[in-house]
């Protein structure tokens, strides 16, 4: 029997373990029509979606997202690319004003497009048994994905999903339940002891233990964000529990600074490729 679209949603789950397993032309299909059909900002499906099926462009991959090597593996990945070079290139044949690559609202708006088509194809891939991943990191080193996926001017990468048959069925993890999401007409302040509890209970399977390396990062990343005795304090809490907090490792090392082009980058990158969003 058919899942439902709530069980769907339900079993979703990040896969980094695919099986060498192709996925048929015609599901690969299916699923590229859906993401099509996904809304947009204005209708006008300012993203492009480029499969990367490329054993050598996936090795390349592999380097610019943290050395996640199940990408290289999987048998398919796709970029999903915030696209304005097809609305421009209309303007040669239909003239109308358009200066949207220059307001900002433009970018905010393009980023979820690509987000909603993306997360469209991934409930559809749910539905005919494949698991996917999110990769963020194509941001982090947006010039080198776009060298390397030769991406023109008013094209630029926005995520990249990764997906195939898994391994084994992974498990889906623990969220915020909608006490801590949902608001009613205005935003609700949470009590912070409700919402210690739903983190706690949001992590109730994660057991760090620390150790040198971790515990010497999380030091050095806290300095360079705050001061050295905000870092000393976050090194007390670890001693004192005995225990490297889920936020303490994802916020002091693992996302850290050094891992993201810098904004001056960003800018005259997105500049470089038309965009005078910023």
């Amino acid at each position: 029997m058919d899942k439902t679209i709530h069980q769907i949603i339900d079993e979703r789950a990040s896969c980094r373990s695919f099986k060498q397993q192709a996925i048929p032309n015609d599901v690969l299909n299916q699923l590229l029509l859906q993401a099509c059909k996904a809304p947009s900002a204005g209708g006008f499906q300012n993203y492009s979606i480029i499969k990367i099926t490329d054993q050598n462009i996936k090795d390349a991959l592999v380097p610019l997202c943290r050395n996640q090597g199940f990408i290289s593996k999987a048998p398919i990945s796709l970029v999903f690319c915030i696209d304005f070079r097809k609305i421009i290139k209309m303007q040669q044949i239909e003239p109308f004003p358009f200066e949207e690559t220059s307001n900002f609202m433009n970018l905010w708006m393009s980023i979820l497009d690509t987000a909603i088509c993306a997360q469209t194809l991934v409930l559809s891939a749910e539905y005919y048994g494949l698991k996917s991943v999110y990769i963020g990191n194509i941001i982090n080193n947006m010039k080198q994905v776009s060298e390397l996926l030769k991406l023109p001017d008013y094209v630029l990468p926005s995520i990249m999903l990764t997906l195939g048959y898994p391994k084994s069925v992974p498990k889906p993890s623990e969220k915020f339940t909608e006490e801590v999401i949902v608001h009613e007409n205005t935003y609700n302040e949470i009590p912070i002891n409700k919402l210690s509890k739903a983190y706690r209970d949001k992590y109730n399977n994660w057991k760090m233990k620390p150790n040198d390396k971790f515990t010497n990062l999380i030091y050095k990343t806290s300095k360079a964000y705050k001061n050295e005795l905000f870092a000393q304090n976050c090194v007390d809490f670890i001693k004192k529990n005995d225990y490297i907090s889920p936020y303490q490792y994802w916020f002091g090392c693992y996302y850290v600074d050094d891992d993201f082009m810098k904004i001056e980058d960003y800018i005259e990158f997105i500049r470089n490729k038309g965009f005078k969003w910023l």
